[in-house]
């Protein structure tokens, strides 16, 4: 199980507060995960400090975020029309149900029928393969992590950075096998044990393999910054100098 000796490594060299957590879409449960239900925002923090979470639709309570992870279709009717009331006139974070509407056309639609299971868990309990791996990170760490995920490709990620926190962490990278980079949306980071300073980077598994095998060579990871000897020449180090200390 690799992605167990990955975890710890990448925890390290970025200094992490808590884990990297891995997400899994499965057809069944795993045996260790926690009962109770939750919020996807909040089951994120909670994986990411330790515990294994396995999200169904039975015990997923956020309707929304039960549809944005493809475990239901999104609720009609009555329950439909409170919805667009609440992000309208209660989060307000749309001002119409017009420009709402616009914002789920226009982004990735959920991963529905995918699976019964999705888990949430630290990488280094991690019993299945993350299909993405999901970092709480600062804006130094995500740096770092978009730049090893670039060394070896030279491939700019497409971000999705609209929505829901759990659309552009978890269902937007699922879909699409982007690296995406969320500042999650403004409710979700007014949850208890989210910073000022916190947001979220998921890389699916095949992009995140190629982070680590970076690691070694880029200045992102562990690699030394160095001033080749033909720019000496031609242009010194004028600037550079605090890069080389």
């Amino acid at each position: 199980m690799d992605w167990k000796n990955y975890s710890k490594e990448i925890k390290n060299l970025l200094g992490l507060k808590g884990s990297p957590i891995a997400v899994t879409y499965s057809m069944d449960p795993v045996a260790k995960s926690v009962k109770g239900k939750y919020r996807v925002c909040n089951a994120l923090l909670q994986a990411r400090d330790g515990k294994v979470i396995d999200l169904t639709v039975k015990n997923s309570a956020c309707s929304g975020g039960t549809w944005h992870l493809g475990l239901a279709e999104r609720e009609k009717g009555e329950s439909e029309s409170a919805l667009k009331d609440f992000l309208v006139n209660g989060e307000k974070l749309f001002c119409s149900v017009a420009v709402f509407h616009r914002a789920m056309a226009l982004g990735t639609t959920p991963p529905l029928g995918l699976a019964d299971h999705v888990i949430l868990s630290p990488m280094d309990k991690a019993e299945l393969r993350p299909d993405i791996v999901v970092f709480v990170c600062n804006s130094q760490q995500a740096c770092r992590l978009v730049t090893l995920d670039e060394y070896g490709t030279g491939i700019p990620p497409k971000i999705e950075m609209i929505g829901a926190t759990c659309h552009q962490v978890i269902s937007y990278p699922i879909v699409t096998g982007e690296l995406n980079v969320s500042l999650m949306d403004y409710t979700s980071r007014k949850i208890k044990g989210y910073t000022e300073n916190d947001l979220f980077v998921s890389i699916p598994y095949h992009r995140f393999l190629g982070v680590m095998q970076s690691i070694p060579y880029c200045t992102a990871g562990t690699a030394k910054f160095e001033v080749p000897e033909s720019f000496r020449r031609i242009r010194g180090t004028a600037g550079l100098e605090d890069l080389l200390e």
